[in-house]
């Protein structure tokens, strides 16, 4: 028997795969092993769940808030030590599909009441609109920063009933975290939510390929 096959079995998520040589897939060097509900599952034993926080715009904050807010900040820090919290920021473009199908779907209406209205400049005036935002978007001229604070519980055993156990326990640490940051920046209007698994599939997608993404994240 191999020296290290007692230390693979108090640890069967093991990933072999990092250590092989020759070609490796996405599959193979990602840690990530699939979705469980609204969770993200790890090779190395670990149940993820990511909550999406919105941002604070510091410039419109004197000095003296901006500092207030680093400590607050750092307090809850502090405070989720134990949690084995990770913070990520990322620049994103920013979405304006919904916004450009607005400016569509007024398009057609002027377009089937053309004979009651007869408003040709304010049809060309909304299809001009419909251009110029499609362009943006295309160009990726405006973007935004999202932030994301990803919480994890370790799986003892690959087994359902140990998964189960892991979401439990997972579910309310996020809730606890949730009303802490809540609780700590409740004078900012700050808007958390918990990622489902189609935003989740989004955002890992984005990490992966960003380009192609932005098209059809």
């Amino acid at each position: 028997m191999p020296k290290n096959a007692n230390h693979k079995k108090e640890f069967d998520y093991e990933v072999d795969t990092l250590i092989k040589k020759g070609q490796r897939t996405i599959q193979d060097v990602s840690i990530i092993e699939g979705l469980y509900k609204d969770f993200v599952l790890l090779k190395n034993g670990y149940l993820t769940s990511i909550l999406k926080v919105s941002g604070i715009n510091l410039d419109l904050l004197a000095e003296y808030e901006q500092n207030r807010i680093f400590e607050d900040y750092g307090s809850f820090l502090m405070s989720q030590v134990h949690d084995q919290m990770q913070t990520i920021s990322m620049t994103v473009p920013v979405d304006l599909r919904s916004y450009t199908l607005g400016w569509k779907k007024r398009y057609l209406n002027e377009v089937e009441n053309k004979e009651k209205q007869k408003n040709d400049y304010r049809r060309t005036l909304i299809a001009s609109y419909i251009d110029h935002y499609q362009g943006i978007r295309i160009k990726d001229e405006m973007s935004t920063k999202q932030h994301f604070v990803v919480v994890r519980e370790r799986i003892k055993k690959r087994t359902l009933q140990d998964l189960e156990g892991a979401e439990s326990i997972l579910t309310k640490k996020v809730e606890e975290i949730t009303n802490s940051l809540r609780s700590t920046f409740e004078s900012y209007d700050l808007t958390i939510s918990r990622l489902s698994e189609k935003d989740m599939l989004s955002v890992l997608y984005r990490y992966f390929d960003f380009e192609m993404s932005k098209l059809y994240g």
